[in-house]
């Protein structure tokens, strides 16, 4: 079965960096086992960007021979060159430019990973405990979920942000489970568990995600790669998927949270309100800001600071002041943090600059894709379905300029890129 191959290529690397390369995949996966624990996961990203650094300054040539790091710039400048451009009319300067400025630790920390990724066999045990991770993180949101512990329609006890985690990620855990399921038939099993863990999730956007990430999974079964084999394996994930999705529907705290979703498509504001969490008002804001500031926008993460002179000041979400542990207000008279909608976030905090850099990035992202069909590095493949997915322009979870998400996002193009490079160095 062909998809699940990559290259075994012979890469000349200074021998004084082996352990880089032998024990790098580490310090990537722990960026992933960090996410349940709050800002713990910034500790990675941080080491791996100082890492880059060096790598960069003190083996400058090794680094700029590596295939993958001209793709990386190039994506990166398509999204910060125009969070760049945006400063000049930032509604809040001091926040855009830390936003900006925090931005370019991503490239460095991409750096690091092309270059701890170059074996064959990091990448095979960053791809095995990766998977083992959002499987465990499966297995307990619906335990979660069947043991109680849900409250109209979200499993309660975990970090809300974790579904749209194993949302993003589940591309990866598709592959992970085919390869595996070659050898372990019982793996199959981790697929119904993973389609009832997002609905029980109650995250519509997570839902999104699962289901364009296994539309994806699925034509590289059975266009990519043609075989017998490869048609049995889409229609049995099919299947599974299928019990897993049956099973959660019928669950009592989940016929609340589907009744509520098919309001967005009644015709009625208020059902389509509440189907989208009354993010309709927030939706209509982001419209009128970025009408206003269409060039450059307001600046990253400006969005909340503007939001105010756009609505009344009975608005439901000036309303929702946050608050610290200590249940003192913070930010009081703020709107949401941002628009809750990749295309109207872009286009109101980086205008059109900012949506053309976007779109660009995108279509590029589709070009390697297309590198790595030609080349069937199909486990590049998944890595980079989990990339698109986390940044595709229809969804409206986490914000893309924000810390967690920048975060993910940056973390899957350069392992993604790590996994790409190795298909172009093959002979």
């Amino acid at each position: 079965m062909e998809p699940l191959s990559s290259s075994n290529e012979t890469i000349a690397k200074p021998s004084h960096l082996n352990w880089i390369t032998g024990y790098g995949w580490m310090l990537a996966v722990s960026f992933v086992l960090a996410q349940p624990f709050h800002h713990l996961f910034e500790l990675p990203i941080l080491l791996m960007a100082l890492l880059g650094l060096w790598l960069l300054l003190s083996h400058t040539r090794n680094v700029w021979a590596m295939p993958a790091v001209k793709p990386l710039l190039i994506v990166f400048a398509c999204i910060w060159l125009p969070m760049l451009f945006s400063l000049t009319d930032a509604v809040n300067l001091s926040r855009s430019a830390q936003t900006t400025l925090v931005f370019l630790r991503y490239p460095l920390a991409g750096i690091f990973l092309i270059y701890a990724l170059q074996d064959a066999i990091s990448r095979k045990r960053l791809l095995r405990t990766t998977g083992v991770a959002i499987s465990l993180g499966v297995l307990v949101m619906v335990i979660l979920a069947i043991t109680g512990h849900a409250y109209e329609g979200r499993v309660m006890g975990i970090p809300f942000p974790i579904a749209q985690l194993l949302g993003a990620l589940s591309p990866i855990l598709f592959f992970w489970v085919l390869s595996e399921a070659q050898r372990k038939r019982w793996m199959w099993l981790i697929l119904p568990l993973a389609s009832s863990a997002m609905l029980f999730s109650g995250s519509r956007s997570s839902w999104i995600m699962f289901a364009v990430a296994f539309f994806l999974f699925l034509a590289q079964l059975l266009f990519l790669e043609k075989s017998i084999l490869n048609w049995k394996s889409g229609l049995v994930a099919l299947l599974l998927l299928g019990i897993g999705v049956s099973f959660a529907i019928h669950a009592p705290t989940m016929k609340e949270r589907i009744a509520q979703t098919a309001g967005l498509f009644s015709g009625n504001y208020a059902k389509a309100n509440a189907a989208t969490s009354l993010r309709l008002p927030i939706w209509t804001v982001a419209v009128h800001v970025a009408k206003d500031h269409w060039i450059n926008g307001v600046g990253p993460r400006g969005f909340r600071y503007i939001y105010s002179q756009y609505v009344p000041k009975d608005d439901y979400w000036i309303a929702q002041t946050m608050t610290d542990k200590s249940g003192k207000v913070i930010h009081p008279g703020l709107g949401p943090n941002h628009p809750h909608q990749f295309l109207l976030e872009v286009a109101a905090e980086t205008g059109v600059i900012g949506l053309l850099g976007y779109l660009i990035a995108l279509i590029y992202w589709g070009r390697l894709a297309i590198q790595a069909i030609h080349k069937k590095t199909y486990d590049a493949l998944a890595w980079m379905a989990a990339a698109f997915v986390a940044v595709m322009p229809i969804n409206a979870h986490m914000a893309l300029y924000a810390s967690f998400w920048s975060c993910l996002v940056w973390w899957l193009v350069a392992t993604a890129l790590a996994y790409w490079q190795a298909g172009q160095r093959s002979t």
